[in-house]
């Protein structure tokens, strides 16, 4: 247990026996730490959360589990340190899943969230910290204040003046977005839903809060790790006529925040960390950009000004090529 602490890995014998043994598992830029734990014959997953507190990821944890939807079994927990003993789903992601079971999946992902947004009302969730907290205009351009100051002025040294009118285009843009309310994951995409016994099982739902109808489903179906195809649209239509309360619209503006968000999260994680496979998911998310604007209009002049400073200004990183390439270029130190 060399890379587990010595409190941490006590903890873990206490629960199990000594001789329990670990598998560092990577992949989690947030802060926590997870291992694969092997005994007597059978596997769990062991999570430290660090720094981060586990309340919330507890909280929701509770209020999934208890209406019925798929999440990892909780084995034992000390909630004072943030460690957490869960049950093993594997290692097979809906990421990494052939063509045909992704399609497949993926419809039963959408499913999953019309079910979420449908028993997860404002009343079942008044008790935990998702009813407590939502999306508001002002949330939404703090993230797209942090993809301005990571990517835009960092790594690609966009002048100020071109910030500023790209800034007014991203209020804009959260002006926009519904102010409907459900219960949204907030981090629903393929790299986050685990196959296990032939059925979806969600991670990473700490984060999760009310906000707009869309956006759970347009992280899921613009997703930046897998890219469905044209597929994206149909199901992005059949998903507005069974809520039968939304538009296409509504699809197009909240995609394109998400989107935007998840550029900025990738540009923190290749800074803080150095690894350039963050930066190859940015160039098909902002291709995305551009079936947004032609669903709404009311996106071209973010879309076209986005386009135009990435073919025109490379600094750290260069994306001049994101219509064609997936592999940014890199300047060495």
């Amino acid at each position: 247990m060399k890379t587990m602490s010595p409190e941490v890995a006590a903890w873990l014998r206490s629960r199990t026996d000594n001789s329990v043994t670990v598998k560092r598992l990577h992949g989690d830029v947030s802060g926590r730490l997870f291992w694969r734990v092997f005994i007597a014959g059978e596997t769990l997953i062991l999570m430290d959360s660090g720094k981060l507190p586990i309340w919330p990821w507890l909280d929701i944890h509770e209020l999934l589990s208890d209406h019925g939807f798929s999440v990892p079994s909780i084995m034992d927990c000390n909630t004072k340190k943030g460690w957490v003993l869960q049950e093993d789903l594997g290692s097979l992601r809906l990421l990494d899943v052939d063509d045909d079971k992704y399609m497949k999946y993926l419809d039963e992902a959408v499913n999953m969230i019309i079910s979420m947004q449908k028993e997860l009302d404002s009343k079942t969730c008044s008790g935990s910290i998702a009813g407590r907290r939502s999306f508001t205009p002002a949330f939404f351009m703090a993230e797209l204040e942090s993809t301005l100051e990571s990517l835009f002025f960092r790594l690609l040294g966009v002048p100020i003046e071109e910030l500023l009118a790209l800034q007014d285009e991203m209020r804009n843009l959260c002006g926009m977005i519904s102010d409907s309310a459900v219960f949204v994951h907030r981090d629903f995409h393929s790299a986050n839903l685990m196959i296990h016994k032939d059925r979806l099982t969600m991670l990473d739902w700490q984060d999760a809060r009310f906000g707009p109808t869309a956006y759970d489903v347009v992280s899921l179906i613009r997703d930046s790790y897998r890219d469905p195809g044209f597929s994206w649209e149909d199901r992005a239509r059949k998903f507005v006529i069974s809520k039968g309360d939304m538009n296409m619209f509504q699809i197009a503006l909240t995609a394109c925040q998400r989107s935007l968000k998840a550029i900025g999260t990738f540009s923190l994680q290749y800074r803080k960390t150095g690894d350039t496979r963050f930066l190859g998911y940015m160039p098909r998310t902002f291709r995305y950009l551009a079936d947004y604007s032609r669903i709404c209009p009311q996106l071209d002049n973010l879309v076209d000004k986005t386009y135009r400073i990435l073919e025109e200004y490379s600094g750290e990183i260069d994306l001049r090529d994101f219509r064609y390439s997936n592999i940014p270029g890199v300047r060495e130190s």
